[in-house]
This record gives C-alpha cells, structure tokens and sequence, in this order.
C-alpha cells in the first residue's frame, strides 16, 4: 500500500522549468525518441546522469546520431549489464563514467537503477527532488506496464523514493498522483491547443472512491474510478491555467507535452 498520508501539491510539468541542479535523469533500455535538444538540456543540465543496462547503448546511439559535441558522460551506468555492449561500457569508462553492476534478478533494472540514485545521492550529501527516466511507452506492453509497475512501487512502505519520479515517453510525461488534492499547472502551449493535447487518468493499486475534477474538457465529480469501470482517456483540457485532481487514493496522471513546438 501506499505509504504517504493525503498531499496538497503543485506541478509544474514544463520539464525545461524544472531545478534540474536537483534532478537525475536516467535512461532505461530504450529508443530516445524525445526532442534531441531536450535531451541534451536534461541531460547536461541535471546533477546526476545514469545509464541503465542497454540504456548504455541507446545513449551512445543517441551521441552518434546527433552533433552535439558537449554531451556529458553517464555519471553511473547499473544493470546486470546483460545488454549492455561492453565496448560501449569501456568506452565511457575512460571517460569517466562509473560502473555499478547489479545483477539482482528479482527486481528490474528500473528498480535497481532507483536505489542507486538514491545510494549515491545520499554518499554525496545531496538532495534530489526529481528522477526523469526515459521509457518505453510504447512497442513492448510488458516493459510498459512494468514501468507502471515499478512508478506504483516507488511510494510503497517497502520501496519508498521522496522525490518526484516522471517517466518521460516519445511526447508524453506521466507520475503518480497519491491522495490528496493536486494542482497541476498547464504550460500555456498545450491550453492554446488543447485539441492536439491530450490527457489521462487512472486508478493504480486499488479503486480510488471518489475522485473530483477540475480544468478539463470532461470533469468528474465525487466519481468512483476503478479498472473495469470509470477511467479517463483521451481527456483534454479546457483552456484554464490549473487542473485540480482531488482523488481518495493513488492516480496514475499522464499528459501530451507537445516538445516538438517548444524545442
């Protein structure tokens, strides 16, 4: 179970705004599909830079393909480097990248990447407040929902991160809403666009009993939300500046960011 009482929260999901001086950016084994320019302001911009198992790979394709000559290095690169191109690995070594293997199978490498963002945050005296990890949202339905998986466990008793965890997919971000009442800030270009945007909303553990609404094209009022009944897909909003969610128990929260218009 969720682990947290009730929260009052803003977000900002405008991932260029956020304090990324306090923020790791980790990349999952999967294709980098984002903007290239919000890449590089992510990654050479954010205090901690970790590549995970052949997330290693898709990064170093990703310097290849692209002509920036200032990209950092990863900080750690963890996994059980079962994918990882060793050559690859070696290379960024030299240059001082930092290996930490975890070859634990009975959790995923998502999760072991977690933990030692953690670990290392901690060595160094320093406070994180966001991950950003770049996903597969889509091609393969068991990456995807073990991601979901892996976001829902982040806040339980027996796996519990403090800071803000977003998955960053090809044009969308997506974060867990635990109970409480949320204002989420809508960057002004997807308000001027909302029919290109879109949003979505769904109950993650356990049924949420009652969940009410604000800012959006289809609002809910006191609903009941569970999987097999009430859900929120293809949601927009209505050209107001602040969405309210008020939802009794956790909600899995993703958006459309439209990137490509602002980088």
């Amino acid at each position: 179970m969720i682990s947290d009482p009730p929260k009052n929260r803003d977000w900002w999901p405008a991932l260029e705004d956020l304090r990324l001086k306090d923020t790791a950016v980790v990349v999952l084994n999967t294709s980098i599909e984002n903007p290239p320019k919000l890449v590089r302001h992510l990654w050479n911009n954010s205090w901690l830079r970790v590549t995970v198992d052949g997330g290693t790979n898709k990064w170093h394709n990703f310097v290849k393909q692209h002509s920036f000559d200032d990209l950092k290095y990863p900080d750690l690169i963890t996994g059980d480097l079962d994918s990882a191109n060793l050559a690859v690995v070696e290379q960024f070594v030299t240059m001082g990248s930092k290996i930490i293997p975890t070859p634990n199978q009975d959790e995923t490498d998502f999760i072991k990447a977690l933990k030692e963002v953690k670990k290392y945050s901690e060595k160094n005296s320093k406070s994180i407040d966001s991950i950003i990890v770049m996903v597969n949202m889509c091609y393969r339905v068991d990456h995807f929902l073990s991601n979901l998986n892996t976001l829902y466990k982040s806040k339980t008793k027996d796996l519990y991160f403090n800071e803000d965890i977003y998955l960053l997919g090809r044009n969308s971000l997506t974060w867990l809403l635990q109970a409480g009442t949320h204002r989420i800030h809508v960057p002004q270009s997807l308000r001027l666009h909302p029919e290109n945007n879109y949003v979505g909303f769904f109950p993650m553990g356990s049924t949420c009993k009652q969940c009410t609404t604000t800012g959006l094209k289809w609002n809910l009022s006191g609903k009941l939300m569970e999987m097999g009944g009430l859900t929120s897909s293809s949601n927009t909003f209505n050209g107001e500046p602040i969405v309210t969610i008020t939802n009794s128990s956790p909600l899995l929260w993703t958006m459309t960011m439209g990137y490509e218009e602002s980088f």
